[in-house]
């Protein structure tokens, strides 16, 4: 979305005032908001603000979608690219946002080869023609506390999509294409070693087990820990630390944190997913339930 307009149209939205029920509706809820490094802020109200204007906003199951509601959404998913520049979600129409989980078709295939066709209960998605939907009871649950789990930034990072980024990026070679190899090359071998821990039952530091379902999931949970636990993931993940921080342009394990409030317990979709798709992998293999 690059454009003399879409510039022009920038320009007279952030000549206004930022909102204060805005702001006071994201100091209240967004424990990420209060981490950021201070002279950031301003570029994050920026961004946030253009994010806002040039999304399609899509209320289902009768949420009442307000503008503040909307903005505690689009400041999560502008921390991603504080570093950058908002643009790199200018293929992202649309966002759609339930009161609570909804149901949607899943497709998933075992170690085995065995496709599974299933209707899943979940609470975040991000579809390849720039459609984000998300459960708003999910974003506020995440939002308040930073556990490393964020369900703002994980489906707007499957937005992102690193290896897409960096495959296509420098394709005419030199020390940058070669500086871009190496960070694919450090992000796979993670990604390899964390299956391995996971599948073989082993404890996994940093990152949610739910990231070994493929590369996509592994570099959407990193980036959730990455993020809310910058400094935990760097101390037990240096090298995928380090990737993360160079694609995002940003050192998350720097940021000084305000006491938040505690994480609510509970299963979220994705971790229900996981044990039933292992629960399924299991009964396949002729072994009890674990």
């Amino acid at each position: 979305m690059f454009g003399w307009w879409v510039q022009r149209r920038r320009r007279r939205l952030l000549a206004e005032p930022f909102p204060e029920e805005w702001r006071q509706a994201i100091e209240r809820e967004v424990s990420l908001w209060h981490a950021v490094p201070a002279p950031a802020r301003g570029k994050l109200e920026d961004d946030l603000r253009c994010f806002v204007a040039e999304r399609s906003w899509e209320p289902c199951g009768g949420l009442e979608l307000t503008a503040p509601r909307r903005a505690i959404i689009a400041a999560q998913a502008c921390i991603l690219t504080l570093g950058r520049t908002v643009d790199a979600f200018d293929h992202v129409r649309s966002i759609v946002v339930y009161p609570h989980a909804f149901w949607a078709p899943d497709v998933w295939e075992d170690e085995a080869g065995v496709v599974t066709e299933e209707l899943t209960e979940s609470e975040g998605e991000a579809w390849q023609w720039g459609t984000v939907v998300l459960s708003w009871q999910e974003v506020l649950r995440d939002s308040r506390s930073p556990n490393g789990r964020n369900l703002v930034l994980h489906e707007l990072a499957h937005q992102l999509d690193l290896l897409d980024v960096l495959e296509q990026a420098y394709p005419g070679g030199g020390d940058e294409q070669d500086l871009h190899r190496r960070w694919i090359e450090t992000f796979l071998a993670a990604f390899d070693d964390f299956t391995e821990r996971v599948d073989s039952g082993r404890r996994v530091k940093a990152i949610d087990a739910y990231g070994a379902e493929d590369e996509a999931e592994f570099f959407a949970v990193a980036t959730e820990s990455f993020f809310e636990r910058g400094a935990y993931l760097k101390s037990h993940h240096p090298g995928l630390y380090e990737v993360l921080a160079a694609y995002y342009a940003q050192d998350p394990a720097s940021w000084t944190w305000p006491r938040s409030r505690a994480p609510v317990a509970g299963e979220t979709g994705r971790e229900r997913r996981r044990r039933r798709r292992a629960e399924e992998r299991r009964r396949r293999k002729g072994k009890p339930p674990a």
